[in-house]
């Protein structure tokens, strides 16, 4: 059985905007956007884990702007605070422009760590 967490301290994938996940006004539905950000640091923190790590709660959602159908929106993830109680983990949403990148939403995501299920690399 593993005991190490190994999550990347930064990471970034992608996703298109699709007709399923727009309203009326072809917008990204806020609930879309949620899942997609949760399912990214479920996937970082507890896929192929072999560890007793729970779901994450929310701490902070910032929706700033709207996504519409066919956007290509950017999801990048950074570890905030790692230690034996928790982990925080930074999500950020963004179109990314010629040199800029237009912010369309930031969350937190807390992890509750079991102090016995994990030790930390060194």
């Amino acid at each position: 059985m593993k005991n190490t967490i190994h999550i990347p301290t930064i990471s970034t994938t992608k996703f298109t905007v699709a007709v399923d996940q727009i309203n009326n006004n072809r917008a990204l539905l806020p609930i879309v956007l949620y899942e997609k950000m949760e399912n990214i640091a479920i996937d970082l923190v507890i896929k192929n884990q072999d560890l007793n790590i729970p779901n994450p709660s929310l701490t902070k959602l910032n929706i700033l702007k709207n996504a519409y159908l066919n956007d290509v929106l950017k999801v990048k993830s950074r570890i905030k605070k790692y230690n034996a109680k928790e982990l925080l983990l930074s999500i950020e949403v963004y179109k990314e422009l010629k040199k800029d990148k237009d912010i369309i939403c930031n969350a937190q995501f807390r992890f509750d760590l079991n102090k016995n299920a994990i030790s930390f690399a060194s």
